[in-house]
This record gives structure tokens, C-alpha cells and sequence, in this order.
């Protein structure tokens, strides 16, 4: 072995017991060096093999041979500033001797399978850290400048997959795209492939390799297939991974196949539901959230940069029949998307389009015993909003886009302004502060634009968020406050609508306590309106009057005083329109 040892000397790298090996010339010219010596001698291919195997033996110095080598002084020959690769790697770049070390490389992995990080050791980039021995052995194989034989190096990758843990068989996986070749490429991905079918353990892992490696279209579809079959009981976290490989693998004239399949087989109910196993409740719809949030924003980003996929997923909602499985999940996945492409341009008039004819279209339920029903009814987005709060809150501008679009052109009472109703109502409840002030914001301004449908829509809107929110509502009083403005320019069923909502808000705090500045603000403009010599405004006054009185009269509780006078609103306006044939003014 001590000519081996004086071959590497004089090529340029000294072997020093219990340290790491030290180079004393550039990485290229120490290649060159040993090349020609091997070339010109042909005995010492073998000794210098022997010498390699003998270093690799030694378990407890083998790391010192797989990190970094250290460099001497800085040379004259160009050395300086190079980064240090290890003994291994550099010996790896020679042809004579890489396929017998490839060799007994991967023949090492059963040797240290499960084994321990190795302390006191360097990363790849010369930093302290701990990494398996394992792992810095596969490590060397990486981003080779040049394989000898490619498809050996494939073939014994994949024979090792079959006996390591399953750690490193994600670590394999992992780094497969930066050892294999080109050329050997579409094998990798056809072993890859078939074990998708075998076990989902391995999903994540095998996706990114396929993603980064050249597959032909029968792999890929191949993969498509086993994906579709595991996304019913996929975790939550690997639905964004696995949503993405089918998106952006699929071709033009397979999509709209591929998208169906994925719909029907997409439960969004269980992003929501802590799986067994979940270290607590909050702990398991934090995680389930934030996959919530990975998995439409790869719906976002996939749909947006792909007008294809755009295309086809939108015309699909829009042709969408009976749904027997799964149905208020698809529907609210489609509703997200719906959101997810109405910002762009492109798409903004036919989501627009394609939303409506799903909220007057009947869909046959599945069940031989139920009713049908509309797709996209008040239940049906209010709940998908409660449920996936976060998502929306995502898409809130698209989101009040459209039910700001449904306030300003549905008429009164159609099923158009319940789910715009129920969009907003829903939206307030479950989001933030800032998506609140939007919404009292844009209420105020559709209360006051005088359309008569529209400020119909807007007030009774208002006065259901003061049912059910009155304390979430309350801190909103400037945009409250404006709506005493548009006050004289309504008719007089909304005048009573918005003066019911301001009555329950404003009398918050205690009966016979009024509230600081909302309470003074609705008095000081009753008696205003009161004192009128005009019958119109007295009109108004007296309205504003009851509903103060209301209030302050010892009802047991806001919500139950706003239900009934918005109970008594409805009905004296019904009784207004069908006495004189139109609204009183």
C-alpha cells in the first residue's frame, strides 16, 4: 500500500494518520497528475483501489476521507481560492479508477444504514454540522463532471434503493436527478413511477425527482394515475406537492381529464379535521390550515401562469352536471377558483359569467331522496367560507369584487343578493380587522349610491352583520356614522332597515347607558329630523325614534331586537309596496 500512498504524495495530496488529508496543488492539476501515472503504469490502478477500499474500511476514520480535504499554503500554480472537495470526490474525477469506487461507495450504504449523524465533521460547504455517514457517502456522487458508466451507476442507485431505510431512500430519491445521467434518465423515472403504486411513503420524494427529471409522456401519466389514486387519503401536507405534479405535468389535450378526476377526488373537508395522531386539536388545524393556504396558492400560481389549465378548469364549472360524490366539496373548490382567476383580466368577465349561472343553475343531487338544489347557494358559501376562512381571506379582493359585483346588479330578494349577502356576512364573521373595514366601508358606499336594488341589498346586509356581529361591527363607527348622510335619500322601508341596525349598535353597551358617540350622533339627528316643518323628515325622526326606543326598552338582547325589526321592516314594506303598487317614499 506505501506506494499508493507515495503515488498520491507525488501527485500532489499527502495522507496523514487521524486528519483529514491535506492538498498540496489544484484540484485539476492533481487529476492530471494521477491520470498520467496511472496511465503509464498500470499496476497502480489496482494498488491504488486497494488503498481506497482499505481507507473506506475503517469506520471510525471514513469521514476523514468524505469531507473536505485541507488545503495547504496557497500555490503559485492557481490553487489559491479553490474549494476543497474531499479525498473521495477527488479521486471520483478520475476516470481509471471511478467505477470500481462508485462501486464500493454504494456497497457502504448497508454498512451505515441507520447509523448515527457523525460529529465533529464539515458539510459541503465547510461549515460545522452533523450528517450521516450514509449521506455524506451519497453526497459524493452529486453533479459528477463526467460518469464512465452511466447506466451502471443507475442500476446499482436503484438495486440500493431496495435494502436502505426509508430515510435514505428519500435521500436517493432526493438527489437521483443530480447523479443520473441524461441519458438514463427515463429508466429512473419508469422505476420511479412503478413505486408510486406500492407505497405512498415515498410520494413526496418520487414527485420531486420526476418533476426534475425528463419523463416521457407514458411515465408521466403512469404518475398521474398512482397521484389521483392517493389524493382521497393523502395528508394535508402533501396535498400542495401532489397537486402540483398534476398540474404542471399534465398536458394541453389531457387537462380538462386531469382536472375532473382531481375534483371528484379532492376533499377539502379534510384540510379542516385533525387526523388521528395530531399532537392536539390546535396543533392539527394550524397544520391543516397552513396546508390550506400551500395548497391553493399552488392553485393560483399553477392556474394564473397557465392559461390552459385556466381554460379548461373554467369551463369545466361552467358545464358542471350532477355531482354524486363529494358535492359541497367541489363546489367550494370551484368557488376558490372561481376567486383565484377573476383578478386576471382574461378571465375577469367570464368568472363573472360562469358565477352566476352556477348560482341560478340547478344541479340533481346525487341522492334519490333529496331535492335538487342550486350549486352555489347562501349555505353553501357561507359554510365554505367558515371552513376555509384563511383561503378566502387570500382572495378577500376578489372576493368582495364579486359580492360587491352581485350587491350592485342583483335585484331585491333574488338568489343572486342572498349569496352576495352571504358572501359578505360570512367574510365578516371569520376574518380579520382589515377585511372587516373593507366591508363596513363598501357597505356604507353601496347604502348610498341610490340604485334602489342595490341599497336594498346593502341595508338589509348591514342589519344582518348587527344581529349576528353587533360588538365585531361596532368598531367601525366612522363608516357607521356616514350613514346617517344617506339617510334623506332613501325610501322609507330603508330608512327603517339602517335605522334598526344603527339602533341595535348603538345602544351596545347597557340599557339606559348610551353609547359615547354613536348613541349622541343617532339622537341629536332624530330630534333634528323631529323638529322638522317638513313631513318627510318627521317622517324619518319618528322611524329613528322607535328604533332608539326599541333598544333602550329592556329587550333581552340585540340579536333578538334586530331580528324583530327587521321582521317588522320587511313586513311594512311588503305592505307599502302591494297598497300603492310601488315603494313608499
Amino acid at each position: 500500500m506505501q506506494e499508493a500512498v507515495d503515488l498520491l504524495r507525488s501527485c500532489g495530496i499527502e495522507l496523514r494518520d487521524g486528519q483529514r488529508p491535506q492538498l498540496h496543488t489544484s484540484t485539476a492539476l492533481f487529476r492530471y497528475k494521477l491520470s498520467t501515472a496511472l496511465r503509464s503504469t498500470p499496476a497502480a490502478t489496482q494498488q491504488v483501489s486497494e488503498l481506497v477500499d482499505e481507507l473506506l474500511a475503517a469506520h471510525d476514520d471514513i469521514t476523514l476521507y468524505l469531507d473536505p480535504v485541507s488545503l495547504a499554503e496557497p500555490q503559485a500554480d492557481g490553487g489559491f481560492g479553490q474549494q476543497a472537495e474531499s479525498l473521495v470526490r477527488l479521486l471520483l474525477g478520475v476516470d481509471a479508477l471511478q467505477p470500481e469506487l462508485i462501486r464500493a461507495l454504494l456497497d457502504k450504504f448497508s454498512e451505515f444504514v441507520g447509523d448515527q449523524p457523525a460529529e465533529d465533521t464539515q458539510d459541503d460547504m465547510g461549515g460545522a454540522g452533523e450528517t450521516k455517514v450514509s449521506v455524506k457517502i451519497l453526497r459524493q456522487l452529486r453533479w459528477l463532471d463526467y460518469v464512465v458508466d452511466p447506466a451502471a451507476l443507475s442500476e446499482k442507485l436503484l438495486e440500493t434503493l431496495g435494502f436502505v431505510t426509508l430515510d435514505m431512500q428519500r435521500e436517493i430519491i432526493g438527489n437521483l436527478a443530480n447523479i443520473v445521467s441524461d441519458g438514463d434518465n427515463a429508466e429512473v423515472a419508469r422505476v420511479l413511477a412503478g413505486m408510486l403504486n406500492e407505497s405512498g411513503e415515498l410520494m413526496l420524494p418520487i414527485l420531486e425527482a420526476l418533476g426534475s427529471l425528463g419523463c416521457p409522456a407514458g411515465v408521466l401519466q403512469e404518475a398521474r394515475n398512482a397521484v389521483l389514486a392517493h389524493v382521497v387519503s393523502a395528508e394535508p401536507m402533501d396535498l400542495p406537492v401532489m397537486v402540483r405534479f398534476l398540474l404542471q405535468s399534465v398536458a394541453g389535450d389531457q387537462a380538462a381529464a386531469t382536472i375532473q378526476r382531481l375534483r371528484r377526488r379532492l376533499d377539502l373537508d379534510s384540510l379542516m379535521l385533525t387526523r388521528p395522531g395530531h399532537a392536539s386539536r390546535a396543533g392539527g388545524a394550524q397544520k391543516e390550515s397552513a396546508a390550506a393556504l400551500l395548497l391553493f396558492d399552488v392553485l393560483a400560481t399553477t392556474l394564473r401562469g397557465n392559461r390552459t389549465l385556466g381554460d379548461a378548469w373554467l369551463r369545466i364549472i361552467s358545464d358542471a352536471g350532477a355531482e354524486t360524490a363529494n358535492t359541497g366539496s367541489t363546489m367550494t373548490l370551484d368557488l376558490i377558483v372561481l376567486l383565484i382567476l377573476h383578478p386576471t383580466a382574461a378571465y375577469t368577465r367570464r368568472v363573472e359569467r360562469v358565477l352566476r349561472s352556477r348560482i341560478n343553475t340547478v344541479v340533481v343531487s346525487g341522492s334519490s331522496d333529496s331535492s335538487d338544489v342550486l350549486a352555489f347557494t347562501p349555505q353553501v358559501v357561507g359554510e365554505a367560507i367558515g371552513r376555509l376562512a384563511e383561503v378566502f381571506a387570500a382572495n378577500f379582493g376578489a372576493l368582495m369584487a364579486v359580492a360587491s359585483g352581485l350587491v350592485r346588479s342583483s335585484a331585491r330578494g333574488s338568489q343572486e343578493a342572498r349569496v352576495a349577502g352571504a358572501m359578505v356576512v360570512a367574510a365578516f364573521g371569520h376574518m380579520g380587522m382589515f377585511q372587516r373595514q373593507e366591508i363596513a366601508g363598501e357597505l356604507a358606499a353601496h347604502i348610498g349610491s341610490g340604485n334602489a336594488d342595490e341599497v336594498d341589498t346593502a341595508a338589509r346586509i348591514f342589519l344582518e352583520l348587527a344581529r349576528k356581529y353587533p360588538w365585531e361591527l361596532r368598531p367601525f363607527a366612522v363608516f357607521i356614522k356616514g350613514l346617517l348622510d344617506y339617510v334623506d335619500n332613501l325610501k322609507v322601508e330603508h330608512v327603517r332597515v339602517v335605522f334598526s341596525a344603527l339602533g341595535i349598535l348603538a345602544t351596545l353597551n347597557t340599557l339606559g347607558s348610551a353609547d359615547d358617540g354613536l348613541f349622541s350622533d343617532l339622537h341629536i339627528y332624530v330630534r333634528k329630523q323631529l323638529s322638522s316643518t317638513h313631513a318627510r323628515y318627521n317622517r324619518i325622526g319618528i322611524i329613528g325614534t322607535v328604533a332608539l326606543l326599541r333598544q333602550l326598552g329592556g329587550a333581552p338582547s340585540a340579536q333578538t331586537e334586530g331580528r324583530e325589526a327587521g321582521e317588522e321592516a320587511d313586513s311594512q314594506a311588503g305592505t307599502s309596496t302591494s297598497a300603492h303598487g310601488q315603494p313608499a317614499n
